[in-house]
């Protein structure tokens, strides 16, 4: 019997229901273009925010399957760190605002860098999706260069990360996954796969969380040399 090569279908299969995916995210698009009733719109820009989830999940699958086939390289290019947030960010300012969450940007305009755009835009989604579900009032997004690294640090004013999340980091030991809650842990590992990525003069860089952030709500921190 001839050996099936499960990784490979699966990877072909997210392809293809990402295509599919991308057509219904662009239909609702044209829809909500056309919509005039504020409730309407309201909606179908959730419709718009779950579906856009869905699609960045695929394609974070995607591509952790080309690191681990060894058929991914980092993209390295010098990049102007404040229009950068702000393309990122641009799908979650209306998204928030709905559920009067503001979001702030601290950062230079001066400020550049050498990352992978898609990567560490990639981590950004996976922190802001988690936001949307438990972040009350506000987010501060930091940007900033300390000891010749590049640190991005997103606070919120949630009830921060669980105990047991946080000592699962520090200890190093295996997190449990809860599909109950819909908490497979791939946002973050994927978060930690990216900042790992980006490597110079043998220094990679790393994730770092706590409940440091405002009013002991959650502090997520990506270091890069």
């Amino acid at each position: 019997m001839k050996t099936i090569d499960f990784s490979t279908i699966l990877a072909s299969s997210v392809h293809d229901v990402k295509n599919s995916l991308t057509l219904l995210i662009n239909k609702i698009d044209e829809i909500s273009a056309i919509t005039a009733d504020k409730k309407n719109k309201s909606e179908l820009e959730q419709l718009q925010y779950h579906g856009k989830r869905i699609s960045s999940h695929l394609i974070q699958l995607l591509v952790l399957y080309r690191i681990e086939q060894a058929h991914y390289f980092a993209n390295i290019t010098e990049t102007g760190i404040k229009d950068f947030l702000n393309e990122s960010l641009e799908l979650y300012f209306p998204l928030f605002a709905q559920k009067n969450i503001s979001i702030t940007i601290q950062c230079a305009d001066e400020l550049y860098w050498y990352i992978d755009r898609e990567l560490i835009n990639g981590a950004i989604t996976n922190i802001m999706n988690n936001l949307y579900a438990h972040a009350q009032s506000a987010i501060e997004i930091t940007a900033y260069t300390e000891n010749n690294r590049f640190v991005l640090q997103i606070k919120d004013d949630g009830n921060g990360y669980p105990e047991e999340v946080l000592h699962s980091r520090t200890s190093g030991q295996q997190k449990n996954f809860s599909f109950t809650s819909s908490n497979t842990g791939l946002g973050l590992y994927f978060s930690e796969i990216a900042a790992e990525m980006h490597q110079n003069n043998g220094k990679s860089g790393a994730i770092t969380i706590s409940n440091d952030g405002i009013n002991g709500g959650g502090c997520i921190s990506i270091d890069l040399p």
